[in-house]
Formats: structure tokens, C-alpha cells, sequence
């Protein structure tokens, strides 16, 4: 459903939001609206005490009643409303705690939606479009807290207007009882008044969204919005990107980014907009709080006198009837704030129920001590989401067990699109991939992907301790790990002043971390790999950044590392490759030559030999 709130949507349509976003509430904390509700009740019980109290002190003065009993009440009613505010407020400090969580809680969901959803799917132009409405809905508020504030400000106002009603109904017989028709027509005027001032508060509200949530054409720099934000709040800049901000001198850049949306003429138009909207809504809201002030305490006044009220009981109508309205406005308010809050989550509630499109297999993988696992490609052609040529055309290759294979070719060519689908992040469009004879979208997803052990060209380490980091997982054995950085080549790091194996990588977690090159990055990917002893281990340009002696000479060792696993060895270089058994040579989207290094080259005619001789000339010396 489309989440842009300058569009009109139906009043069915606020009610399905609000009914999503209540479910989800309370699927993570069912109790949180009920006990805040005692919480609110008591908050609107103490002023109508007081109210009531004031109205007894002035009609104990003017009776001039004993000032023992006048000060026993008092003091009887302090006590009372002091202890009704102490639950009240620790009830309220442990919903607080929950809503803190609840928030967590919420935000976990999407996250972990994320993780669990088909890698295809996370990598669709759908998605893509859906984040996107996510990160610009939640970019103005305080997200699913902003729902939890609104839900309290409604069950705060229809507990203060039941409240009014039940310390108030008197005035309802004054009316009545005093057959002044005048004091109804005041009433009548009051109400238009509000009616009116609750419209233009909503129109106004619009204005502001509109400048907030409405859409701006390419042309008008709808990036521009965003990327100020940011660079405001501090989020373009960190120490990782600072290094280039300060020795290229783009602060002027920078700020042109920054403050470049203020020089777009539409941009400007709709900031005038958005501030023209503020000023009527507070001003909406200031003309209802001036209404009610004033004839609220005009249409008592009028009533008390034509029933000759006492003064206690002018007081105490006045404050309950105020109460009343301004109590109605803030229901009304609150609804309409609850109903665009809800509307703003309607584009994570769409994530969160977007369903997988992966057939989800559920044959168990046989765990075999001898690794004896056999992949066959047949025919398999896929095009990525939301492109139209395919990435690999009729593709089909077996790899055999315990071989090792290097694959190679152009940008573009299909290397790390087979190992996505080996890995089965995606499904063919046609063919199949075979396990041992069987299609792999027959076993379970999670069991399959054990067979791999993979670090990609643009592999991630995470901001936790080293060891955490090898292991991918809390617990981890401690020899293994040590043993797994050694073998990758990490031991002159490990034999350094504070770089034991719980020391944090990077500074995110933990401000004695430590800053990585990239080189032993690429080291701590690959004990990783190893850690894990997959029977399939692959190798995707991981190293890519590094000069052709350092890649080949980490492939050598890596080679020897895997012993006789089955291994992938995706590379540019085409000298990194010759220890490998079989090459495969991938060009536009298609296996175009498979064999040795020295078959290969006797093809010079091959794509092999083309590329082999081109890479050549760059490592021969001139005479």
C-alpha cells in the first residue's frame, strides 16, 4: 500500500492501519495499554479532587465552618491524592521501561525480517523502493514511540472526558433547570468554535506533511532533503570518511550538498509551505484553548445564575466543563495524530509481512564424514530482479569432488552471479542445480548452506571481538581460532601489545578497538572460512584490492589450508590461477572455455589466451 501521506485515503483504510499497528503493539506487550490506563485514570481522578476540594475550601470560608473539620478533610484528601500519585507514578515508570522495550522489541522485527527474507527479495527493486518509504516515513518522529505517546494522550482524553461527565453532571441540570435557552446557545457557539478549530489544526497538519512526506520530482533534488538531514545531525561525517574530507577539501562540497536545497526555488516553496502549516496549527490550537477558556467559564457563569449556584459550585463546574471540551479536542487531536503515526508504519508493517518467494525445501542434507558431495549445473540461465538481460545464459558445468577450480573473465561475465546461485541466495529462472543428483530447492535452506564456507568480494567483518568475528558465533573454540588466524597468515598481529583474541575490531563497541588494514581484513575473512570446514569452500575476489604476487601468494597458501575440500577461486588475474586444476572461462554471461592452464593457452583463439596476453604486458620488464 502506498504510505504517501499527501494522498487521500479512505477512512476504512485508517481504520486497517491502526487495526495492523495495535496488533503488533500488543503481540509484543499486551499489558502496556491496560495498566497505562489505571495509570490515566488515577492522573484524571486527582484534579477533579482538587477541583473538588478548592469548591469545598470556598464554601467552608464563606459558611464559616469549624476549621478542625475543614482541616481534617484537607488534610485526609492530600494524603489520599499523595498516595494515589505514588502508584501512579510507579506503575508509570514501569510502563516506561516497557515501552522502551517494546520499542527495541519493534525495531528488532524489521531487523531481523531482513535477515530471515530471501536474499532475492532484499535485492529487488520492490525492496529497495520499500526501504526507502520506510527510511522517509520514520525520518520525521519518533516512529512506533510516537504511537505509544498519541495512544496515552487518547486514553488520557476519554478518561478525563468521562471524567468531566461524572464530577460535572450538575451542570447539565443547571442548564436545564434554569430554561435559559441563551446558555445552550452559548454552548452551540463553543462547539462550533472547537469543530472548527479541530479542521483547521488537521488542514494545517496536512500543510506540514506535505513538505515532510510529499514526493519532489528528480529534477527538484529530492536527495538534497535527505543528505542535509544527515550532514545536520552529524551523520555525514565519521572518522572512516573524514580522512578524505580533510585532504581533498570538500568542506565546500559538503556544505553545497547541505545547503544547496535552499537554493532550489521549489524546495524553498514547499519549506514556506511547511512553516505556514506550523503557525496554523498551533494557531488552530491557540484559537480552541481561547474558546474554551472563555466560554466555558461564560456559558457556567450564565447557568449558575440563572439556577443561583454557590460560588464552590461555579468553580467546580467551570473546571469540569473546561475540562469536558478541552478534553474533547485532545481525544479528537490524538485519533487523528494516532491515525497518521499508524498510516507512517504502514511501510514497515508491508515489510514485515512480505512474504518469501523461494520454494522452501524440506529434505534433510546427509552429513558425510568424507565430504563426498557433488554439484551439477544443467542449464541454468537467471536474469537479476529488475533487469532484463540475463547474468548467466544456459550454464553447465559439474565440479567434481575435491577439485580445484578457478573461474575467470571479465566484469560482468557471471563468476559471482553461479556462486550466488550455487549458494542458492538465488534460484534459476530455467535449469536446475543438482546435489548429489538432487535439485538443492529441495533441502532445507539453512542445512544446505552449511556446505559452504564463502568470502566474497565484498565481505563483511563485524565490530565484535576477533574471535566472534572467525567463529561467527559467541561461543567459539579458542585453539581452533588461534590455529585458523595462524594458518591465514594473522599470527604477527596476534604476538602484538593488546591484541589478544577478545579484542574488539574497529571502534563501534568498544573505544580500545582496533582499526584493521585491509589486508588483514582479507586474513581474518579467510580464517573464518576455514573455521567453519565446509566441504565447499569459495574464494570471490577477496583479495582483489591486493598486487598480483600478494593474491597469488595467498591463494597458494589458502590452497594448501583447505587440503582436499572442493574449492572456487574466483579472480581477475589470470596468474593467481594456474595451480588450480581446471580454469572456466566465463564471457557475457556464458561458460565460453573450460580446461587447464596449458590447454587453455594452446587455444589462440580462446577468450583464455586473449586475456592471459593482455594481463601479460604489464608484468614483463622492457630491455
Amino acid at each position: 500500500m502506498n504510505t504517501d501521506l499527501t494522498t487521500k485515503i479512505s477512512f476504512k483504510e485508517h481504520i486497517k492501519n491502526i487495526k495492523k499497528i495495535m496488533k503488533i503493539i500488543t503481540d509484543i506487550d499486551k499489558w502496556y495499554f491496560f495498566f497505562t490506563g489505571i495509570v490515566h485514570i488515577i492522573n484524571v481522578v486527582i484534579p477533579y479532587i482538587q477541583l473538588v476540594l478548592s469548591a469545598y475550601i470556598l464554601d467552608s470560608i464563606i459558611d464559616r465552618k469549624d476549621f478542625k473539620e475543614v482541616f481534617m478533610v484537607i488534610a485526609c484528601t492530600l494524603l489520599f491524592i499523595f498516595f494515589l500519585s505514588f502508584i501512579a507514578s510507579s506503575i508509570w515508570n514501569r510502563m516506561e521501561v516497557h515501552r522502551e522495550k517494546a520499542f527495541s522489541l519493534y525495531t528488532c522485527m524489521t531487523q531481523t525480517r531482513m535477515l530471515d527474507m530471501d536474499f532475492s527479495i532484499i535485492d529487488s527493486p520492490e525492496i529497495k523502493e520499500l526501504r526507502d518509504r520506510i527510511r522517509q516515513d520514520n525520518n520525521w518522529g519518533a516512529g512506533i514511540n510516537s504511537l505509544f505517546w498519541q495512544g496515552n494522550s487518547i486514553l488520557f482524553g476519554f478518561f478525563n472526558i468521562i471524567g468531566a461527565v461524572v464530577f460535572g453532571l450538575p451542570v447539565i441540570n443547571f442548564m436545564f433547570a434554569s430554561g435559559k435557552y441563551y446558555v445552550i446557545i452559548v454552548l452551540m457557539a463553543l462547539l462550533v468554535v472547537l469543530a472548527i478549530s479541530i479542521k483547521a489544526g488537521i488542514y494545517f497538519k496536512k500543510k506540514t506533511y506535505q513538505f515532510m512526506f510529499g514526493k519532489i520530482k528528480d529534477e527538484d533534488k529530492e536527495d538534497l532533503i535527505t543528505f542535509a538531514w544527515d550532514f545536520a545531525s552529524g551523520n555525514g561525517y565519521n572518522y572512516k570518511n573524514g580522512k578524505d574530507i580533510r585532504i581533498y577539501g570538500s568542506y565546500g562540497l559538503m556544505e553545497q550538498w547541505c545547503t544547496g536545497a535552499f537554493k532550489n526555488k521549489k524546495f524553498r516553496s514547499r519549506l514556506k509551505d511547511s512553516s505556514a502549516g506550523w503557525a496554523g496549527k498551533y494557531g488552530a490550537i491557540s484559537l480552541a484553548d481561547g474558546a474554551i477558556e472563555g466560554c466555558a467559564y461564560l456559558a457556567v457563569t450564565l447557568a449558575a445564575i440563572a439556577a443561583k449556584a454557590g460560588a464552590g459550585d461555579i468553580i467546580r463546574l467551570a473546571g469540569c466543563f473546561r475540562k469536558l471540551l478541552s478534553s474533547a479536542y485532545m481525544l479528537v487531536n490524538g485519533i487523528t495524530e494516532f491515525a497518521l503515526t499508524a498510516r507512517k508504519q504502514a511501510s514497515t508493517i508491508e515489510l514485515l509481512r512480505k512474504q518469501d518467494e523461494m520454494y522452501k525445501g524440506k529434505l534433510p542434507v546427509e552429513k558425510r564424514s568424507d565430504n563426498e558431495y557433488q554439484i551439477e549445473f544443467k542449464n541454468v540461465t537467471f536474469t537479476y530482479p529488475g533487469s532484463t538481460e540475463p547474468a548467466l545464459k544456459d550454464f553447465s558445468m559439474k565440479l567434481k569432488i575435491g577439485e580445484k577450480l578457478a573461474v575467470v573473465g571479465m566484469n560482468g561475465s557471471g563468476k559471482t552471479t553461479m556462486i550466488k546461485l550455487l549458494c542458492r541466495l538465488y534460484d534459476p529462472d530455467n535449469g536446475e542445480i543438482l546435489l548429489n543428483g538432487v535439485d538443492i530447492r529441495k533441502f532445507k535452506a539453512d542445512e544446505y548452506r552449511q556446505l559452504f564456507s564463502i568470502v566474497f568480494q565484498d565481505y563483511k567483518l563485524f565490530p565484535f571481538q576477533l574471535a566472534q568475528n572467525v567463529a561467527a558465533s559467541i561461543k567459539y573454540d579458542e585453539g581452533r581460532v588461534k590455529k585458523c588466524l595462524e594458518n591465514a597468515g594473522f599470527w604477527e598481529r596476534l604476538d602484538g601489545p593488546g591484541t589478544g583474541l577478545e579484542t574488539y575490531l574497529y571502534k563501534d563497541f568498544d573505544d580500545n578497538g582496533v582499526e584493521i588494514s585491509g589486508g588483514e581484513a582479507q586474513k581474518i575473512a579467510i580464517a573464518r572460512a576455514v573455521y567453519k570446514d565446509a566441504p565447499f569452500v569459495l574464494l570471490d575476489e577477496p583479495t582483489a584490492a591486493l598486487d598480483p604476487l600478494a593474491e597469488y601468494e595467498i591463494y597458494t597458501n589458502f590452497d594448501k589450508i583447505i587440503d582436499t575440500k572442493t574449492a572456487i577461486y574466483i579472480s581477475h588475474r589470470l596468474s593467481s590461477c594456474q595451480f588450480c586444476e581446471k580454469i572456466a572461462v566465463f564471457h557475457e554471461g556464458r561458460l565460453v572455455q573450460y580446461g587447464s592452464h596449458g590447454k587453455l593457452l594452446e587455444d589462440q583463439d580462446g577468450k583464455y589466451y586473449e586475456m592471459w596476453n593482455a594481463q601479460a604486458q604489464y608484468y614483463q620488464h622492457s630491455t
